[in-house]
């Protein structure tokens, strides 16, 4: 009987945990999804001002409850975003696009705060966030938008 009450009182607090840290990701994966359309619209000065917010809801993520992989990607996802708020060279902010959204990915797979998919662009062999079914490729914008494909819905 103890056995069955520790394991359910583990599984519910792995459930909160997964909840509450689900919950303080998803003002971050908002702001990605900012930073990608900025960089599908080729809008470098918006991207950078979306790569600040990014930023900063990446700080207010909880990190205290995250496997040491998640805590990687999500310094690394940190860095990148910083990169990408401080420059309005647009081919800069796409290379570190790349990074950020590796990054983000592991941090939604972990987590699954929304219903997200990952989309690959292999002209340049990378993947990126969407919220969207439709592709559209931040690493090109209207050179080549729709260039992609959906790979994994998260």
């Amino acid at each position: 009987m103890k056995t069955i009450r520790f394991t359910l009182a583990l599984l519910a607090f792995t459930t909160l945990s997964a909840i509450s840290y689900a919950q303080t990701l998803a003002p971050a994966l908002t702001a990605y999804y900012g930073v990608k359309d900025a960089l599908v619209a080729t809008d470098a000065a918006k991207a950078k001002t979306e790569a600040t917010t990014l930023a900063s809801a990446l700080a207010k993520v909880d990190a205290e409850k995250l496997s040491t992989t998640d805590k990687k990607a999500l310094t690394t996802a940190k860095t990148n975003a910083m990169a990408i708020s401080k420059t309005t060279d647009v081919d800069m902010q796409r290379k570190q696009f790349d990074d950020l959204s590796t990054s983000m990915i592991t941090l939604v797979k972990a987590t699954k705060p929304a219903k997200t998919y990952v989309q690959y662009c292999p002209m340049v062999d990378a993947s990126w966030l969407s919220n969207t079914k439709e592709v559209r490729n931040p690493y090109y914008g209207d050179k080549m938008l729709k260039c992609g494909s959906v790979k994994e819905e998260l």
